[in-house]
């Protein structure tokens, strides 16, 4: 929210884009609900924000906003876009990555600074093949989110002979049972290579029962929604350490930290988001806090606020700028939006791209016209050039990032490589594998630790899902001409494609590109 704020403001004070018209916003708390999303959504589009106590109609009617920037979530996006389809808004996704999004007959509106995980996919199997890894698990929270990744990696895999030891959707409202029989599947399975697509706070119970169980074992591969979780590390650093994932990319965003920290008891007050993040940093009341999230219990016993907090003496995920990565996004779709306005500003009647050489308005903006120049729009922010296919995704760049334990404890992210789709296929996943920490702490994964994995020669296998429904579980095998079957791996071996044997590789010193 935040960096939203902080971008727009930076727009209004340039000279060189959008000089004689200020941006502005309306920003709605989506409370990462449906209902609640499509509700504050129309209010947006209609130019009726809700109203308070003792308010007129007049007092809160306000410009209907042409384009909203958000939602997070798959599935959210979808609900708020099917609602928004006859008025043709734009939405804009900073962190939507489903890429069922990406069907412009059933999304024509839909746009994203968050790359598809048609490409995120692509890299995960890239990574999964370069270490010669074929015989895998896989597991999802049952989103949609998860459901197109698991079929889109299903897919991608069989180019490279992986094959999944099992694919599981766990609900996500996760259940002890339903905890406790993923993680028997993770404990006794011969696959030791994990690859999870799921959010950090969907995850965190996998975890708990997985310390419980005591499975340490694992090599976990992250998906890009959890790749940079903090938080996780914090409470299951040790079962993490040496985990993989791609990050979507970060920046560093000038004078941001500045701005954040910034915030004072005044300015606080002014906004319930700002009210519920003071509060709980400080763990004090504010006067006529506009705070309504329910603390935990202690609360009442917090003193009031003093006025002589400073967030420049403590430490907080909201001020720390070291990884922007969705908030980069966010300053992305900020911009997007800028530059589409400024394009339609600087057209020359006549030579427009409307019937008639005809341009679109800024007197009074059309979305569907914004939509128009927004597709179109490319700039370049902080040194990357942003640019959109024809389904509204963005080019994706993603770092690969290594999970490793620092000399005070805490998590350092460290990128080993990056993946680049704008590149060449044989050159577009780099790895440096000497920076790379594995799950033990040791910086050679040794042979002893790789995982059993055998496949039968053929192009047919057997797959085995386990879903949720209703917290009742199905499995589902899919059978072929041959079936995979399973063999301790010699030591010296890495892989098995096939029948035959793919010996050891000798690990390089330098920085590889497949």
């Amino acid at each position: 929210m935040q960096t939203m704020i902080f971008a727009v403001r930076e727009i209004n004070q340039r000279q060189d884009l959008l000089p004689n018209l200020s941006l502005g916003y309306h920003i709605r708390d989506s409370g990462d609900d449906i209902p609640v999303s499509v509700k504050r959504s129309l209010l947006l589009v209609n130019g009726q924000p809700e109203r308070g106590s003792g308010q007129s109609c007049e007092d809160t009617q306000k410009q209907p906003s042409p384009v909203i920037v958000g939602e997070a979530s798959s599935g959210i996006s979808m609900a708020v876009l099917r609602s928004l389809s006859s008025f043709k808004i734009p939405l804009v996704s900073y962190f939507a990555s489903c890429s069922c999004l990406s069907n412009k007959r059933e999304f024509p509106a839909f746009m994203r600074t968050m790359p598809s995980d048609l490409f995120q996919i692509k890299a995960l199997v890239k990574l999964v093949h370069y270490f010669q890894w074929t015989w895998v698990g896989v597991i999802g929270v049952d989103t949609d989110y998860a459901r197109f990744a698991i079929q889109l990696f299903l897919k991608e895999s069989e180019k490279f002979n992986i094959c999944p030891a099992y694919v599981h959707l766990y609900p996500v409202a996760l259940t002890q049972d339903a905890a406790e029989e993923l993680v028997k599947i993770l404990k006794y399975s011969s696959a030791t290579v994990i690859i999870s697509f799921t959010v950090d706070s969907y995850l965190h119970g996998i975890l708990k029962e997985c310390r419980r169980q005591n499975v340490t074992h694992l090599q976990w591969i992250a998906s890009e929604a959890w790749a940079t979780s903090k938080a996780l590390w914090e409470d299951f650093g040790d079962l993490l350490k040496g985990t993989l994932g791609f990050a979507i990319r970060r920046a560093d965003i000038p004078h941001l930290g500045s701005y954040l920290r910034r915030v004072n008891v005044s300015v606080a007050q002014t906004s319930h988001f700002l009210s519920e993040f003071w509060e709980e940093t400080f763990s004090c009341r504010l006067n006529g806090s506009l705070n309504t999230h329910v603390h935990g219990e202690g609360v009442q016993n917090w003193p009031p606020c003093n006025g002589s907090e400073s967030l420049d003496d403590v430490y907080t995920p909201y001020s720390d700028v070291s990884q922007l990565r969705v908030s980069y996004n966010v300053y992305k779709a900020v911009y997007l939006i800028a530059h589409a306005l400024h394009d339609m500003s600087t057209c020359d009647p006549g030579k427009g791209p409307f019937q008639n050489g005809t341009c679109g308005s800024l007197n009074q903006i059309l979305p569907w016209q914004l939509l128009h120049y927004m597709k179109r729009t490319h700039f370049t922010t902080l040194g990357e050039e942003v640019r959109f296919d024809d389904n509204g995704d963005p080019i994706a760049s993603y770092d690969l990032m290594n999970w490793q334990k620092g000399s005070d404890g805490s998590l350092q992210l460290v990128r080993m490589g990056f993946y680049d789709a704008s590149l060449e296929d044989d050159k577009d996943l780099v790895i440096d594998e000497p920076v790379i920490m594995w799950h033990r702490g040791e910086k050679v994964w040794f042979e002893d630790e790789i995982p059993f994995t055998s496949a039968s020669s053929g192009d047919s296998q057997v797959d085995f899902l386990s879903d949720h429904t209703n917290d009742t579980e199905h499995h589902l095998m899919v059978s072929g001409q041959n079936q995979l079957r399973r063999r301790p791996l010699d030591r010296g071996d890495v892989g098995v494609r096939g029948n035959t044997r793919q010996p050891a590789r000798k690990r390089g010193t330098s920085p590889k590109t497949i």
